[in-house]
């Protein structure tokens, strides 16, 4: 936890967004960020009636590791790099040299195709709103971060390989020595600070005005594991209990019939 407090220490790095993301919005809140992560973590955990999967392994786990140690999890958060006293170096993101920003095109609804293959994203980052059978987009050799420049605040990821038509309701942020995914969630919490909101519009020049925390690559790549290891940790929680809930109600049917 001390590790965790380190490298949040101001400067502060939030990690935001819906799902299974993690956030936490300052110093003073992160012992109730953990508390919150392993409370669900034990509340995943309390669901499963380990005893019955246990016996079920084979059939229903492959044969899978069922343990869920939550001193594994803070293990993996004491894997969080320890920033400089000074806090970490902080890059606006104008600098062209560290950052490329773009806004899409606008886009018809006569040119939308449902049997393109080519997702189209609008305001609402995290959900395509039509597909199409063109590109804007050239090279899809890194990875992106996307932001709605109007509607509700929003920031997804875009990994590298991955092709998709921004409209001119979406923005898109590339990194050059950095890691995307950390850089999204940093942006989130960004611009939930200068309020960016259907009414305050996050247009492509108040993002390049941002000045966000950008740690060296080897520190951000440290972050970007945790991260990965924790929303994996999660999953497989999530993905158990539903697969138990499932055994537990066929053995039932089973007894009745």
């Amino acid at each position: 936890m001390e590790s965790v407090k380190q490298i949040l220490r101001n400067p502060l790095i939030v990690w935001g967004g819906g799902g299974n993301n993690l956030s936490f919005s300052s110093l003073d809140s992160i012992d109730i960020f953990i508390a919150q992560i392993l409370a669900h973590i034990a509340e995943l955990e309390s669901k499963l009636d380990f005893e019955f999967l246990q016996s079920l392994n084979a059939e229903v786990t492959n044969k899978e590791s069922l343990t869920l140690d939550s001193k594994e999890f803070q293990n993996i958060l004491n894997a969080l790099p320890i920033p400089p006293k000074e806090g970490w170096e902080r890059k606006r993101l104008s600098d062209k040299t560290k950052f490329s920003l773009s806004i899409g095109k606008r886009v018809l609804d006569s040119e939308l195709n449902p049997k393109g293959n080519i997702p189209v994203y609008s305001a609402n980052v995290k959900k395509p709103f039509g597909f199409i059978d063109k590109e804007i987009l050239k090279d899809y050799t890194n990875e992106s971060v996307l932001w709605g420049i109007d509607g509700d605040w929003l920031v997804s990821f875009m990994p590298k390989n991955t092709p998709f038509y921004p409209t001119d309701h979406c923005g898109v942020l590339r990194v050059n020595g950095g890691e995307a995914k950390l850089i999204a969630y940093i942006l989130g919490d960004e611009g939930e600070r200068a309020g960016f909101s259907r009414t305050l519009r996050a247009s492509i020049e108040r993002i390049a005005a941002l000045k966000i925390i950008f740690p060296p690559l080897k520190s951000q790549q440290q972050i970007v594991n945790v991260i990965e290891n924790i929303e994996s940790h999660i999953t497989h929680l999530d993905s158990i209990t539903p697969l138990l809930e499932s055994k537990k109600q066929e053995i039932l049917l089973e007894s009745l019939m």
